[in-house]
């Protein structure tokens, strides 16, 4: 069973998943050779039986399940990194076994052991096969596929949402092997949790701050003064606004933000999900014009990041004991006021070394301003 495992004092989390490491390394075996992809892939037509039975999927209707004929394909991932479990029917089950373990914030003194808190990997873990042709890079997608991908991802986080055992889920792909992928067919991966991700506790914490003190959103202020500056901006749509981000991590790191508040995007309207879906293509195929000094295809990560599925998560809790209740009766601090979804376009450009890990900071040896430029320039 794989384990939740997080630090009392820096408050880092790890997933401790030895299952993982039975993952197949594809990119090898293409690399030096062998048959065709289609006659290993398990991600290609005619392979189904290589992965579990679908759990959703886009295909013609009529044709028959876990059959060739599809367009996207989601299935179990056969190596997770987190598992269900019937213990924890539900996420507020898990947080009342684990509240304080899950709430960064409590003292040492009173959890039952202040040096070790393993918690049940409880989640679940799917693969969403993008396309059935065997390709590498969303540039390489059509309009039609990447439109039909994303309403994949709006359906699965959906159904996801209504189950009640999970607090929040994420959606990334890995493409390149220097990303971290391990099977070179393009695909897509969704990890549900009972927990609010880290990083996006810490967003969420800041955001109800922010809304606390001013009673405004955090989100919208600053994606109108990103749009107003214009240093940073890629390119505004009707309804998106694609950026270098003022803290990038990275060397031509992307974000795209909807332009009016809308906290999560399985809530998203259809003309809205196609637009973002041809965004995020078209600023893929940006990155691949002008990223010309690397000698292999590009490597990258994108991550969409929405709003949590409840409302009664340890962050809330916190919060809601920090502050009297007549303060919440005056501004509401609910998931849908204070964030917004988005996604994050993470370059494999730089690699993280010595400094970064022992201190945490990133350098980046390209400011956001002439990454922007760089892409600009590209359209």
């Amino acid at each position: 069973m794989p384990q939740y495992r997080r630090d009392p004092l820096t408050g880092r989390w790890v997933i401790v998943a030895e299952e993982r490491a039975l993952r197949p390394h594809q990119f090898e075996f293409e690399t030096n050779g062998g048959d065709s992809p289609k006659s290993y892939c398990p991600f290609c037509p005619g392979n189904e039986k290589l992965t579990p039975d679908e759990i959703d999927v886009i295909r013609p209707a009529g044709s028959p399940p876990n059959g060739s004929g599809w367009k996207v394909r989601v299935v179990s991932n056969q190596y997770p990194a987190v598992v269900a479990n019937d213990d924890f029917p539900t996420q507020q089950a898990f947080q009342q076994r684990y509240g304080d373990i899950l709430d960064v914030d409590t003292p040492l003194s009173v959890l039952g052991d202040p040096f070790y808190q393993p918690m049940p990997g409880v989640g679940t873990h799917e693969v969403i096969i993008d396309t059935p042709r065997h390709i590498r890079c969303i540039s390489e997608l059509t309009e039609p596929e990447v439109i039909d991908l994303f309403r994949i991802y709006k359906r699965r986080l959906n159904k996801l949402s209504q189950k009640k055992q999970y607090a929040s889920a994420m959606i990334f792909k890995n493409v390149g092997v220097d990303a971290g992928a391990s099977i070179p067919h393009l695909h897509s991966q969704l990890l549900s949790m009972p927990l609010v991700a880290p990083p996006i506790q810490r967003e969420l914490h800041r955001a109800i701050a922010y809304r606390r003190e001013t009673t405004r959103c955090y989100w919208c202020e600053h994606i109108q003064l990103e749009i107003k500056n214009a240093a940073r901006i890629i390119e505004q749509t009707d309804n998106f606004v694609s950026l270098c981000p003022y803290v990038s991590r990275f060397p031509c790191e992307v974000a795209i933000f909807p332009t009016q508040h809308e906290s999560h995007f399985e809530r998203a309207a259809e003309s809205h999900l196609q637009e973002l879906a041809l965004l995020v293509r078209k600023t893929i195929i940006l990155l691949c014009k002008a990223v010309t000094w690397r000698k292999s295809p590009l490597a990258y990560n994108v991550i969409l990041k929405s709003g949590p599925f409840v409302y009664q998560c340890p962050l809330d809790i916190r919060d809601m004991h920090d502050f009297a209740a007549a303060w919440l009766d005056k501004i509401d601090y609910s998931f849908e006021n204070v964030y917004h979804y988005h996604v994050s376009i993470l370059p494999s450009l730089a690699k993280s070394a010595g400094f970064e890990w022992g201190c945490g900071l990133h350098i980046n040896p390209v400011s956001p301003e002439s990454a922007a430029v760089l892409l600009r320039g590209k359209m």
